[in-house]
C-alpha cells in the first residue's frame, strides 16, 4: 500500500515536471524519488511496521535511505536506459519509470528485515560470582 502512494507521489511529480514545467525527465525523476523516499520511509515507520517505532529515527532513516539508494540506483538505470533508448521512451517518460519498478521489491525485503527490524535485545550476562 505505501510502496503504491509512493510510485503515485513519484508519478505524479515527475508528470507534472516534465509535461507541465517541462523540465529534463532525469532531473524531474531524481526530485520525485527523493520526495517519494521521503514520504514513504515516514509511512512506513508509522503504519506499515509497527516495530519501526521502537527504532531511534535517525540510525533507521539512515539504513532506510542506504537501502534505497541501491534500490533507487537499479531503478534510475533502467529508467535512464529507457529514456536514452529513444522513441515511445523518450516521448513518454512515465512509460519508463513503469518499466523500471522490478527494484521495488528489493527495497521492500531490505526494509522489512533490515531497516524496520525490532532491535535485537542485548543477552543479558550473567553477573560473575566472587570475582
Amino acid at each position: 500500500m505505501v510502496g503504491s502512494l509512493g510510485f503515485t507521489i513519484e508519478f505524479g511529480i515527475l508528470v507534472a515536471l516534465v509535461h507541465g514545467a517541462n523540465w529534463s525527465p532525469f532531473l524531474a525523476r531524481a526530485v520525485a524519488m527523493a520526495t517519494a523516499f521521503f514520504c514513504t520511509w515516514l509511512l512506513h515507520r508509522h503504519w506499515t511496521f509497527a516495530s519501526g517505532r521502537v527504532r531511534s529515527p535517525l540510525p533507521q532513516s539512515l539504513l532506510y535511505g542506504t537501502f534505497q539508494v541501491i534500490s533507487l540506483s537499479v531503478n534510475y538505470g533502467i529508467f535512464s536506459a529507457l529514456v536514452l533508448a529513444g522513441g515511445l521512451w523518450r516521448s513518454y517518460p512515465v512509460l519508463a519509470a513503469v518499466g523500471s519498478l522490478s527494484p521495488a521489491v528489493i527495497s521492500y525485503v531490505l526494509s522489512k528485515w533490515i531497516a524496520f527490524a525490532k532491535p535485537r535485545e542485548l543477552a543479558k550476562l550473567p553477573a560473575s560470582e566472587g570475582r
